[in-house]
């Protein structure tokens, strides 16, 4: 049997968590994790000294040892990690994978010492759930730390609501407390904390809105500073609503329902509140969005912050 280095991470060497000793907690805004700095700042203490830094590594199925001898490990073939390694301490392989070992269960049980089951991820990376009719949902455990396990969909007509409003991250205890994050302590002390490429404790989706399934689209062209367009259905649409004109191109653009008439090339049409900035051919999609309560983007910078305006333009920007 190989042995291996087993901690985890999200891509092959991830920079788990990072205490320094600077005063404030750094805030990424609204729904963050950070506690309250405490009363004497971060004070880290290490035979006889204060410590600057803690860095705490993850890797994910890392061979610390040859498997065939005249192959190289994997931590051979970085050479820089096994010299730095080699030059600064005590390198012990000594904790184990979990049964069966993935990736986010591996990754979490390193950062909390629980079990999958103990966190609500069983067997992951991903598991099962009932709805509340009985049939079986799927989702990732790759979430952010307070995520729900399902988040519906408000772009629907009528909107689709949760089908579980559980956490993701959830005790084995009550079934339903947000499993305590293993931030919280050293945020507490008054340390600044980071997290880099690790599951559910970095942003693990850049999702700001949620789209309409399936979309309508322009029954005829339309010009760039026309109000008006022409769409093939008008099934389900409303004033009011939020929509985007040719996602997933270079001509996408955002627009708001004024009024909705007819469908087809020689119906009233859809009334858009503001002129249209570019042109839009015959078919291009006419898709109902609605703002992602659970989308990342917005649960932790909030709504209409610079960041979560990135996280939509992302959305409908072209793939690739």
């Amino acid at each position: 049997m190989s042995r291996r280095l087993k901690f985890a991470g999200a891509l092959p060497i991830a920079l788990a968590l990072a205490a320094v000793t600077a005063g404030s907690i750094a805030q990424a805004g609204p729904g963050t994790a950070a506690a309250a700095k405490g009363a004497k700042g971060c004070e880290l203490h290490g035979h006889g000294t204060n410590l600057k830094h803690v860095i705490y590594l993850q890797f994910d199925n890392t061979h610390l040892f040859r498997d065939r001898s005249n192959f190289a490990s994997d931590l051979e073939q970085m050479p820089h990690l096994l010299n730095f390694l080699q030059d600064n301490g005590t390198l012990s392989d000594n904790e184990h994978t979990i049964l069966i070992s993935h990736t986010a269960g591996g990754i979490l049980s390193s950062l909390t010492g629980l079990y999958p089951d103990r966190t609500g991820q069983a067997v992951s990376n991903s598991y099962g759930y009932f709805r509340p009719d009985g049939s079986v949902g799927f989702s990732s455990s790759f979430k952010y730390w307070t995520d729900v396990t399902d988040g519906g969909n408000l772009a629907n007509n009528p909107p689709t609501a949760s089908a579980d409003t559980s956490f993701n991250m959830i005790t084995g205890d009550t079934g339903a407390n947000n499993t305590p994050a293993p931030w919280v302590p050293w945020a507490r002390a008054g340390c600044d904390v980071g997290n880099v490429s690790t599951a559910n404790a970095v942003l693990e989706n850049n999702n700001a809105i949620t789209f309409r399934s399936p979309a309508t689209s322009l029954a005829a062209p339309s010009l760039a500073g026309a109000t008006n367009v022409k769409v093939n259905s008008v099934t389900g649409l409303a004033a009011g609503q939020k929509v985007v004109v040719e996602r997933g191109t270079v001509s996408a653009e955002f627009d708001t329902i004024a009024n909705v008439g007819t469908a087809g090339a020689g119906g009233t049409g859809v009334d858009l509140t503001t002129p249209l900035i570019n042109g839009h051919g015959t078919g291009a999609a006419f898709t109902v969005y609605a703002t992602d309560p659970t989308g990342d983007m917005t649960k932790v910078f909030g709504e209409g912050s610079p960041e979560w305006i990135e996280g939509r333009n992302a959305q409908v920007a072209p793939g690739g």
